[in-house]
């Protein structure tokens, strides 16, 4: 089978969003696991936002628009065959049982409450490991998510 040929490279994708997420302090995060294809997703716009998928390795791809070729979010694909078994700190913060041992799960809302709660933290582990697969001058995701 033949290479595939990138269109472009990682680093002409833009970042004008991610700042103007990180001035504003908003820290809204749609995050979504598949378990039927091993999938999550994060993403920093409205999930109705049209993206491409840019792979910058065989799990992870970065989510962008389209037209202004502006970063909105992260794919890992075979995240928990794969991907999550590589990272402990990841594992931790994924596992309810690892990170919310104070709250007692009595129903749907208290699921609820500790998924909520541990977004921020589960996006940032992903990211933190992500980063590295950017072009230098792209990591900005980091200093969004803290």
């Amino acid at each position: 089978m033949a290479e595939l040929k990138q269109l472009f490279k990682t680093k002409d994708l833009k970042t004008t969003q991610l700042d103007n997420f990180a001035i504003n302090k908003q820290k809204t995060i749609y995050l979504n696991y598949d378990g039927s294809v091993d999938e999550l997703i994060m993403l920093f716009v409205n999930p109705e936002s049209k993206s491409i998928v840019h792979y910058i390795d065989s799990h992870v791809a970065i989510l962008y628009e389209p037209k202004t070729m502006e970063v909105i979010g992260i794919q890992v694909e075979a995240f928990q065959k794969s991907f999550i078994t590589k990272y402990a700190a990841l594992q931790k913060v994924w596992r309810l049982r690892d990170c919310c041992d104070d709250l007692t799960f009595n129903n749907f809302g208290d699921i609820a409450i500790a998924f909520e709660r541990q977004k921020p933290a589960v996006a940032r582990e992903v990211v933190k490991i992500t980063e590295d697969l950017l072009h230098p001058q792209r990591r900005k995701l980091i200093p969004v998510l803290v």
